[in-house]
Protein backbone atom coordinates (compact mmCIF):
# COMPACT_ATOMS: atom_id res chain seq x y z
CA UNK A 1 0.00 0.00 0.00
CA UNK A 2 1.28 3.60 -0.52
CA UNK A 3 1.90 5.97 1.58
CA UNK A 4 -0.11 8.81 -0.80
CA UNK A 5 -1.58 8.93 -4.62
CA UNK A 6 -2.93 11.55 -6.47
CA UNK A 7 -6.20 10.81 -8.10
CA UNK A 8 -8.47 12.35 -9.98
CA UNK A 9 -12.32 10.97 -11.11
CA UNK A 10 -12.68 12.50 -14.71
CA UNK A 11 -14.54 11.89 -18.50
CA UNK A 12 -14.91 12.26 -21.59
CA UNK A 13 -15.94 15.93 -21.27
CA UNK A 14 -13.18 17.53 -19.28
CA UNK A 15 -10.56 15.89 -21.09
CA UNK A 16 -8.92 18.77 -22.68
CA UNK A 17 -8.74 20.25 -18.78
CA UNK A 18 -7.24 16.63 -17.73
CA UNK A 19 -4.71 16.94 -20.24
CA UNK A 20 -3.22 19.85 -18.46
CA UNK A 21 -3.00 18.40 -15.55
CA UNK A 22 -1.49 15.21 -16.19
CA UNK A 23 1.09 17.57 -17.82
CA UNK A 24 1.88 19.51 -15.02
CA UNK A 25 1.85 16.45 -12.77
CA UNK A 26 4.75 14.50 -15.16
CA UNK A 27 6.89 18.41 -15.15
CA UNK A 28 6.27 18.48 -11.47
CA UNK A 29 6.38 15.44 -9.28
CA UNK A 30 9.75 15.48 -7.94
CA UNK A 31 9.21 12.45 -5.68
CA UNK A 32 7.24 10.36 -8.36
CA UNK A 33 3.88 9.65 -6.06
CA UNK A 34 1.67 7.61 -8.10
CA UNK A 35 -1.30 9.14 -10.14
CA UNK A 36 -4.12 7.60 -10.62
CA UNK A 37 -7.14 8.12 -12.06
CA UNK A 38 -10.93 6.79 -12.55
CA UNK A 39 -12.89 7.43 -15.69
CA UNK A 40 -16.30 5.34 -16.89
CA UNK A 41 -14.54 2.71 -19.63
CA UNK A 42 -16.12 3.50 -22.42
CA UNK A 43 -13.91 6.39 -22.40
CA UNK A 44 -10.59 4.69 -22.18
CA UNK A 45 -9.52 4.80 -26.03
CA UNK A 46 -9.79 8.65 -25.52
CA UNK A 47 -7.56 8.91 -21.99
CA UNK A 48 -5.24 5.82 -23.31
CA UNK A 49 -2.86 8.22 -25.32
CA UNK A 50 -2.33 10.99 -22.23
CA UNK A 51 -2.25 8.10 -19.49
CA UNK A 52 0.58 6.50 -21.51
CA UNK A 53 2.51 9.80 -21.85
CA UNK A 54 2.29 10.21 -17.97
CA UNK A 55 2.42 6.61 -16.76
CA UNK A 56 -1.26 7.47 -14.97
CA UNK A 57 -2.80 4.66 -13.66
CA UNK A 58 -6.50 3.53 -14.28
CA UNK A 59 -9.27 2.51 -12.34
CA UNK A 60 -12.71 2.33 -14.45
CA UNK A 61 -16.08 3.54 -12.90
CA UNK A 62 -17.58 0.16 -13.10
CA UNK A 63 -14.69 -1.21 -10.68
CA UNK A 64 -16.01 1.26 -7.70
CA UNK A 65 -19.47 0.92 -7.98
CA UNK A 66 -22.51 0.29 -9.83
CA UNK A 67 -23.98 3.98 -9.96
CA UNK A 68 -24.64 5.68 -13.14
CA UNK A 69 -24.26 9.19 -13.65
CA UNK A 70 -27.93 9.25 -14.18
CA UNK A 71 -28.54 7.70 -11.00
CA UNK A 72 -27.98 10.61 -8.39
CA UNK A 73 -26.06 14.02 -8.97
CA UNK A 74 -23.93 12.81 -6.14
CA UNK A 75 -21.88 10.45 -8.36
CA UNK A 76 -18.78 12.24 -8.88
CA UNK A 77 -18.95 12.85 -4.85
CA UNK A 78 -19.50 8.74 -4.35
CA UNK A 79 -16.97 7.41 -7.00
CA UNK A 80 -14.32 9.42 -4.46
CA UNK A 81 -14.75 8.66 -1.54
CA UNK A 82 -16.01 4.68 -2.40
CA UNK A 83 -12.50 4.81 -4.04
CA UNK A 84 -10.39 5.89 -0.99
CA UNK A 85 -12.47 3.54 1.17
CA UNK A 86 -12.74 0.30 -0.97
CA UNK A 87 -9.62 0.62 -2.99
CA UNK A 88 -6.74 0.00 -0.46
CA UNK A 89 -4.31 1.44 -2.58
CA UNK A 90 -3.01 4.11 -0.10
CA UNK A 91 -3.24 5.63 3.21
CA UNK A 92 -3.54 9.03 1.71
CA UNK A 93 -5.23 10.27 -1.50
CA UNK A 94 -4.67 13.77 -2.84
CA UNK A 95 -7.85 14.27 -5.18
CA UNK A 96 -8.21 16.48 -7.86
CA UNK A 97 -10.85 17.35 -9.71
CA UNK A 98 -9.90 17.54 -14.06
CA UNK A 99 -10.14 21.37 -13.59
CA UNK A 100 -7.09 21.54 -11.40
CA UNK A 101 -3.37 21.12 -12.34
CA UNK A 102 0.07 22.14 -10.20
CA UNK A 103 2.20 25.21 -10.93
CA UNK A 104 5.36 24.20 -9.54
CA UNK A 105 7.26 21.41 -8.22
CA UNK A 106 6.00 19.21 -5.32
CA UNK A 107 7.35 16.05 -3.15
CA UNK A 108 5.92 14.26 -0.78
CA UNK A 109 7.04 16.52 2.02
CA UNK A 110 4.09 19.12 1.15
CA UNK A 111 1.62 16.64 2.55
CA UNK A 112 3.10 15.51 5.76
CA UNK A 113 4.53 17.16 9.27
CA UNK A 114 6.78 14.09 10.46
CA UNK A 115 4.76 11.40 9.15
CA UNK A 116 1.59 13.45 10.31
CA UNK A 117 -0.90 14.60 7.27
CA UNK A 118 -1.46 18.11 6.45
CA UNK A 119 -5.90 18.74 6.41
CA UNK A 120 -7.50 21.60 4.78
CA UNK A 121 -9.10 23.64 7.66
CA UNK A 122 -9.86 27.39 7.43
CA UNK A 123 -12.59 29.86 7.87
CA UNK A 124 -12.96 30.61 4.41
CA UNK A 125 -13.19 34.43 5.58
CA UNK A 126 -11.56 35.64 2.27
CA UNK A 127 -14.02 34.49 -0.16
CA UNK A 128 -16.54 35.22 2.05
CA UNK A 129 -15.97 38.65 2.55
CA UNK A 130 -15.20 38.90 -1.34
CA UNK A 131 -18.70 37.45 -2.39
CA UNK A 132 -20.38 39.71 0.28
CA UNK A 133 -18.83 42.89 -1.30
CA UNK A 134 -19.77 41.40 -4.82
CA UNK A 135 -23.67 40.65 -4.34
CA UNK A 136 -24.43 43.13 -1.26
CA UNK A 137 -26.04 40.45 0.72
CA UNK A 138 -25.83 37.13 3.11
CA UNK A 139 -26.87 34.77 1.09
CA UNK A 140 -22.84 32.90 1.04
CA UNK A 141 -22.78 33.35 4.57
CA UNK A 142 -25.98 31.93 5.19
CA UNK A 143 -25.02 29.12 2.58
CA UNK A 144 -21.64 28.47 4.29
CA UNK A 145 -23.37 28.22 7.82
CA UNK A 146 -25.91 25.50 6.26
CA UNK A 147 -23.58 23.31 4.71
CA UNK A 148 -21.85 22.87 8.13
CA UNK A 149 -24.39 23.16 11.22
CA UNK A 150 -26.26 20.02 10.59
CA UNK A 151 -22.86 17.90 10.63
CA UNK A 152 -21.65 19.80 13.51
CA UNK A 153 -25.07 18.93 15.93
CA UNK A 154 -24.14 15.50 14.49
CA UNK A 155 -21.60 14.74 16.18
CA UNK A 156 -22.10 17.46 19.03
CA UNK A 157 -19.34 19.68 17.95
CA UNK A 158 -20.08 23.86 18.99
CA UNK A 159 -17.82 26.59 17.93
CA UNK A 160 -16.31 28.32 14.83
CA UNK A 161 -17.73 27.04 11.16
CA UNK A 162 -14.85 25.26 9.10
CA UNK A 163 -14.33 24.70 5.52
CA UNK A 164 -12.35 21.61 4.93
CA UNK A 165 -12.15 22.02 0.87
CA UNK A 166 -9.29 23.74 -0.41
CA UNK A 167 -10.61 22.26 -3.79
CA UNK A 168 -7.57 19.54 -4.22
CA UNK A 169 -7.28 18.15 -0.56
CA UNK A 170 -5.33 15.16 1.30
CA UNK A 171 -7.32 12.87 2.64
CA UNK A 172 -6.87 10.42 5.19
CA UNK A 173 -8.49 7.00 3.62
CA UNK A 174 -8.73 5.26 7.05
CA UNK A 175 -11.13 8.41 8.23
CA UNK A 176 -13.87 7.16 5.27
CA UNK A 177 -13.65 3.40 6.15
CA UNK A 178 -14.31 4.69 10.11
CA UNK A 179 -17.14 6.90 8.70
CA UNK A 180 -18.50 4.02 7.01
CA UNK A 181 -18.06 0.91 9.88
CA UNK A 182 -18.37 3.18 13.06
CA UNK A 183 -21.41 5.35 12.17
CA UNK A 184 -22.96 4.73 8.94
CA UNK A 185 -23.50 0.94 9.63
CA UNK A 186 -24.72 0.81 12.81
CA UNK A 187 -27.22 3.83 12.01
CA UNK A 188 -28.08 1.49 8.58
CA UNK A 189 -27.07 4.23 6.76
CA UNK A 190 -24.57 4.77 3.56
CA UNK A 191 -22.55 7.54 2.06
CA UNK A 192 -25.34 8.65 0.01
CA UNK A 193 -27.70 8.66 2.99
CA UNK A 194 -25.13 11.17 4.23
CA UNK A 195 -24.69 13.16 1.30
CA UNK A 196 -28.85 13.99 0.90
CA UNK A 197 -28.43 15.21 4.58
CA UNK A 198 -25.96 17.51 3.58
CA UNK A 199 -23.58 17.80 0.40
CA UNK A 200 -20.28 18.30 1.62
CA UNK A 201 -18.14 15.56 1.52
CA UNK A 202 -15.69 17.54 2.75
CA UNK A 203 -17.31 18.74 5.63
CA UNK A 204 -18.25 14.77 7.00
CA UNK A 205 -14.85 14.26 6.47
CA UNK A 206 -13.47 17.07 8.33
CA UNK A 207 -16.22 16.98 11.49
CA UNK A 208 -15.76 12.96 11.38
CA UNK A 209 -11.43 13.48 11.85
CA UNK A 210 -12.26 16.21 14.41
CA UNK A 211 -14.91 14.10 16.30
CA UNK A 212 -12.23 11.02 16.47
CA UNK A 213 -9.53 12.93 17.23
CA UNK A 214 -7.54 12.36 14.29
CA UNK A 215 -3.80 13.56 14.27
CA UNK A 216 -3.65 16.17 11.26
CA UNK A 217 -1.89 19.40 10.71
CA UNK A 218 -4.43 21.93 9.82
CA UNK A 219 -3.81 24.05 6.33
CA UNK A 220 -4.77 26.71 4.24
CA UNK A 221 -6.00 25.36 0.46
CA UNK A 222 -3.17 24.15 -1.42
CA UNK A 223 -4.56 25.35 -4.59
CA UNK A 224 -5.68 28.63 -5.48
CA UNK A 225 -9.34 28.12 -6.35
CA UNK A 226 -11.28 31.07 -9.31
CA UNK A 227 -14.66 30.24 -7.88
CA UNK A 228 -16.01 33.22 -10.00
CA UNK A 229 -15.21 34.95 -13.30
CA UNK A 230 -15.54 38.11 -11.49
CA UNK A 231 -12.82 36.65 -8.95
CA UNK A 232 -10.98 35.76 -12.20
CA UNK A 233 -11.45 39.44 -14.06
CA UNK A 234 -10.43 40.81 -10.44
CA UNK A 235 -6.88 38.79 -10.17
CA UNK A 236 -5.97 40.04 -14.01
CA UNK A 237 -6.94 43.08 -13.69
CA UNK A 238 -4.79 43.89 -10.60
CA UNK A 239 -1.42 42.04 -12.75
CA UNK A 240 -1.52 39.30 -10.20
CA UNK A 241 0.78 36.80 -12.47
CA UNK A 242 0.99 32.67 -12.18
CA UNK A 243 4.62 33.22 -10.22
CA UNK A 244 3.16 35.62 -7.63
CA UNK A 245 0.21 32.59 -6.84
CA UNK A 246 2.98 30.12 -7.09
CA UNK A 247 4.29 31.36 -3.58
CA UNK A 248 1.68 30.54 -2.08
CA UNK A 249 -0.19 27.71 -3.41
CA UNK A 250 1.04 24.30 -5.43
CA UNK A 251 -1.82 24.75 -8.24
CA UNK A 252 -4.51 26.88 -9.39
CA UNK A 253 -8.02 25.42 -9.75
CA UNK A 254 -9.62 26.96 -12.58
CA UNK A 255 -13.02 25.66 -11.61
CA UNK A 256 -15.27 25.17 -14.54
CA UNK A 257 -18.68 25.42 -13.88
CA UNK A 258 -18.50 29.22 -14.75
CA UNK A 259 -16.35 28.16 -18.46
CA UNK A 260 -13.42 29.76 -17.25
CA UNK A 261 -10.20 28.87 -19.62
CA UNK A 262 -8.54 26.12 -19.57
CA UNK A 263 -5.25 27.77 -17.79
CA UNK A 264 -4.47 30.83 -15.67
Amino acid sequence: MEKIVLFCKSYKGDIERFKIQAESVRNHNRDNIPFYICIPKSDKNLFDPIVKKCNIKVFFDEDISNLTSEQSHFTQQLFKIEFMRSSNVAKHYFLMDSDMYFIKDFSISDFFNNGVPYMTMHECKDLLEYSYLIHGDNRINEWFVGERKPIMELFGRKGKYYDYSGSANLYIADVFVRLYNDYCKPNNLNFLDLLKHCSSENTWYGEYALATNTPFYPCGPMFKTFHYPWQYKNHKQLGITMEMISKNYLGITMQSNWGSPLKY
